[in-house]
């Protein structure tokens, strides 16, 4: 086994985390296209659906199946199996989900994992908001201060508090530079403007720190909290008190001077960046991760590159807290493309032994040793070290490599400039670059819903929308309401890659939680011909709404009542797709603040476990109700998701706004010795 060291600076780990949805996505910049570069090189690139029994351990493996531009087609991403990996999981399940009539309980947004709750008197216990400490009666008996929280029946730091659940908000966060389009060359598209967004997820002002590399980093220079006045966006400094509750800030995190896209738009922060360098790694190599701090908790996102419609090529995700890590993960990444796709993990902690056991090699290379395929190989990082594989036009494949640690790691994977092309968009479109944080396999769901999203089409017809999956374990056996779309799999084995389209909402889930599997989505790439609702003149390219994008998809175990979000103003075209689960009361409201009670409620398929709605906030730079602005909260009594869709000229964004990542699941995926 090859072992290589790498030596880090460390840095003091914050405790973190909250099941609240406070998400933010605000001058999110675009997934975009780039029209006049690259072309499609290989068949995989048309993003077709695949369906292989792959070993991330000890097999090369395969992916088959419907692989056309619309359903029926065929390719692959082949290799000679050999054994296939079996997921270990538990003697007996331990609860079940989805099954019909079955009702589903939101996560409260500010429940604790351990201890009493609201509604059980007798003993000393938390409010509903964690900020009082209640007696048998439920009468408070003690009131936290504002930098405290309620866990187990008394206050204690609020930071330890979030830190003890798992979730999307939290007080630490690391956050890895991802390769980015024509990654490890030399040309002017290196050192985009990274950037991390920032929201305030409890009462009080949240100071704030920044450092890389054990340097501190000055937030004032750096940090801004924009506002919008009719789509044009200033950035204000942050009070020195700190960022006030339910406020956003950017992190201008680094840009390379002089970074710009071939059609001649820049590719630089608005405001001067923490770091005046791309701090991307090349190609495969090891670099230093952002550490995003504060003694309060957040929800966080980062964008490569912040900029708007103009930006091109970005792609976003939401951060997971790292008291949310995990050790043992399994990947999910997008369909092979033209450039390649990468995978990375960064460590919380000095001296965490990672095992990587990939189903294809992951090429080696800037002091990092290649991990071949179907063995177990062993790396060393410390706190914040980046271990990045990743080639110049190398077509390794991530999904389904198994990893395993000894302490706690966070897993991103992505693709340098991807390619999606379906039924209803067979271009495919302009191409972008796309990146996702990837869950722990034991927050890893059994069951998904797939609603598509909010249709670009001229005629208003649903859209043909590809979905991904990888399963976990093998012998999953898939259940689908209302049935199977083309291409989709019955059974999924440990490892086996999945792909399919569809333009009908779908739920799929496996015979119990212990049979996980991972699930993603895309957005296709654009073409002229759309709604006419794009506002980005950009060189007189003429109007194709939105573009290519990859969005790792949470189950609904995972779901929340409460989220505050934020939107891009310099996107014309803002949409949400809503799915609520029933309740023990139904099926009940959503609430989004600038519109009021959603409505237009569909089923999805015929079990009646959930709903789906198609929400516009603003299209064609009007807005709806009073959605004008940036900000958003929405909330239920009842359990519910939300993806957030940007869309403008050849260029969109996508995230899901927040979740749980709590444990839902017994499963542990070994790598061999």
């Amino acid at each position: 086994m090859s072992t290589p060291r790498i030596d880090c600076i460390v840095h003091d780990h914050v405790a973190s985390r909250l099941g609240l949805g406070l998400i933010l996505c605000v001058a999110l910049a675009s997934a975009c296209g780039d029209d006049l570069g690259g072309t499609v090189s290989d068949a995989d690139a048309t993003l077709t659906p695949t369906q292989p029994t792959v070993n991330p351990a000890t097999s090369a493996g395969s992916e088959t199946g419907d692989t056309s531009a619309g359903p029926g087609g065929t390719d692959s991403e082949t290799g000679a199996s050999t054994e296939p990996l079996t997921g270990v999981g538990p003697t007996s399940a331990t609860e079940s989900t989805g099954t019909t009539g079955e009702t589903i309980t939101a996560s409260d947004p500010f429940a604790t994992t351990s201890g009493t709750s609201t509604g059980d008197p007798g003993v000393l216990h938390c409010s509903g908001d964690l900020h009082d400490v209640l007696d048998e009666n439920d009468q408070v008996y003690e009131s936290c201060t504002p930098d405290e929280a309620c866990l187990d029946g008394a206050c204690m730091p609020v930071c330890e508090v979030f830190g003890a659940q798992q979730g999307t908000v939290g007080c630490d966060f690391w956050a890895p530079t991802p390769p980015f389009y024509l990654n490890g060359q030399n040309n002017t598209y290196q050192g985009p403007c990274y950037a991390v967004f920032v929201a305030n997820a409890w009462t009080g002002p949240a100071q704030l720190s920044v450092s890389r590399g054990g340097q501190q980093l000055d937030v004032s220079s750096f940090g801004r909290i924009p506002k919008s006045n009719g789509g044009n966006i200033t950035y204000e400094p942050i009070p020195p008190e700190g960022l006030p509750p339910d406020e956003v800030a950017i992190l201008f995190l680094s840009h390379k001077p002089g970074a710009v896209h071939g059609l001649g738009y820049s590719l630089e922060c608005p405001v001067s960046p923490a770091v005046l360098a791309d701090t991307a790694v090349p190609n495969s190599g090891i670099g230093q991760a952002f550490h995003v701090a504060s003694d309060s908790p957040l929800s966080a996102y980062d964008i490569n590159p912040y900029g708007g419609a103009t930006s091109f090529l970005p792609s976003a995700s939401l951060l997971f807290p790292a008291t949310s890590w995990g050790d043992n993960y399994m990947a999910i990444a997008p369909a092979q493309s033209s450039q390649g796709r990468w995978a990375l993990v960064v460590a919380r902690e000095d001296n965490t032994l990672i095992k990587v056991a990939p189903k294809s090699g992951f090429p080696g290379g800037g002091g990092v040793a290649p991990a071949p395929a179907n063995v177990t190989t062993e790396y060393m990082l410390n706190a914040g070290e980046i271990l990045q594989w990743s080639q110049s036009n190398n077509q390794f494949d991530p999904n389904s490599a198994v990893f395993e640690s000894d302490k706690p790691i966070g897993l991103w994977t992505g693709d340098k400039y991807l390619f999606v092309a379906s039924a209803t968009s067979q271009g495919p479109g302009g191409g972008e670059s796309a990146h996702q944080q990837i869950a722990p396999v034991a927050a890893v769901g059994n069951e998904y819903v797939g609603a598509g999203v909010v249709t670009r089409l001229a005629n208003l017809a649903p859209e043909s929308v590809p979905y991904r999956m990888v399963g976990a374990v093998d012998g999953t056996q898939l259940t689908w309401d209302p049935g199977p779309p083309p291409g989709a799999p019955a059974s999924l084995q440990a490892g086996e890659v999945a792909q399919f389209e569809t333009t009908i909402a779908f739920t799929v889930r496996s015979q119990d939680p212990d049979f996980p599997f991972l699930f993603s989505q895309y957005m296709p790439g654009t073409w002229s011909g759309t709604r006419p609702d794009c506002t980005a003149n950009i060189q007189n390219i003429q109007c194709g709404l939105g573009d290519e994008e990859w969005v790792s998809l949470l189950s609904p175990k995972q779901f929340q009542n409460r989220y505050v979000f934020f939107t891009d103003p310099t996107y014309g075209t803002t949409t949400l797709v809503i799915i609520r689960a029933q309740g023990e009361n139904g099926f009940e409201d959503v609430e989004i603040e600038c519109l009021g009670t959603v409505g237009g409620w569909t089923p999805v398929g015929n079990d009646g476990v959930y709903e789906y709605a198609h929400v516009d906030l603003e299209r064609g730079n009007t807005p709806v109700g009073q959605c004008g602005t940036s900000r958003h909260l929405a909330e239920s009594d009842g359990p519910f998701g939300i993806i957030v869709w940007g869309t403008d000229t050849y260029a969109s964004y996508g995230y899901p706004a927040g979740s749980d990542i709590s444990k839902i699941n017994e499963v542990i995926l070994p790598v061999p010795e």
